[in-house]
């Protein structure tokens, strides 16, 4: 049993067939999925989705950094309130973001500091977004995140960088997205040296489709090639990889015994 410990499908892109993405990825074992937020309405949405299908989808709460300039004290006190329904069960997805600059850093890096607090004040897992901005990032956990757990989601740095956010940060781990399945990047050597107790699996779906599903819209069942991936990395089965990959998710996002799943 896979679990997609990040996917978008409160997403438009979802809104014709939703339900039926949702029992492919439960028929084809991927039976969790966690679902962030980017902004207020899609963790509300995300919240909505994880209530719908109690046990099968998990939200997270926040405010991508792209839209950080929309964070403001009230968007901040509703998030606070979604902190107290069961199904969510993460801050996220927030980050910093130097690729594309929706918004300028200084506000992304105000923002991700709050969402820490956020962390923090709930006892909850960090969902963190690093684009282009590795260095800022360390360092504003080093200064801020002490003590938290969380993932550094759809991982896409260096083995040095790897080596860096597993030393520093013993509480987070690493999830692998559809970039792990293509050539031309550090990925492959990153998914050999990290601890099996420290990665997760992932679509980011409707975003980074992996390589055998090239030219279709990403979704949760096509998890399963990352994961087959990752076992072909370091010569297991995809079963393996798929019972490690879950027992992680369960224990950072708190989701039950694995034999509770569908």
């Amino acid at each position: 049993m896979l679990t997609d410990s990040h996917t978008h499908i409160d997403m438009s892109r979802f809104q014709e067939d939703r339900e039926a993405v949702i029992q492919r990825a439960i028929k084809g074992g991927v039976t969790r999925m966690i679902d962030p937020g980017c902004d207020l309405a899609s963790s509300r949405a995300a919240l909505q989705l994880a209530k719908e299908h109690p046990g099968v989808v998990f939200a997270g709460v926040g405010v991508h950094p792209h839209d950080a300039q929309s964070y403001t004290p009230e968007v901040e006190a509703e998030l606070r309130e979604m902190t107290s329904e069961p199904e969510v069960v993460a801050i996220g997805e927030f980050g910093l973001d130097y690729f594309r600059m929706l918004t300028p850093r200084d506000i992304q890096r105000e923002v991700f500091c709050a969402h820490l607090e956020l962390a923090r004040q709930y006892d909850l897992p960090c969902i963190i977004h690093v684009r282009d901005s590795h260095e800022d990032v360390v360092e504003l956990l080093q200064a801020h995140g002490k003590g938290l757990r969380g993932v550094f989601h759809c991982f896409s740095g260096t083995v040095k960088q790897a080596e860096e956010c597993l030393t520093s940060f013993p509480g987070f781990v690493l999830s692998f997205a559809g970039p792990l399945t293509k050539q031309g990047n550090e990925l492959p050597e990153v998914a050999r040296m990290v601890p099996l107790d420290r990665v997760m699996v992932e679509t980011d779906s409707p975003y980074l489709i992996p390589k055998p599903e090239k030219g279709r819209r990403n979704e949760p069942l096509f998890v399963r090639h990352t994961a087959q991936k990752l076992a072909d990395i370091r010569d297991m089965t995809l079963e393996e990889i798929a019972q490690i990959t879950t027992q992680n998710a369960i224990r950072l996002f708190s989701l039950g015994a694995i034999d509770e799943a569908i």
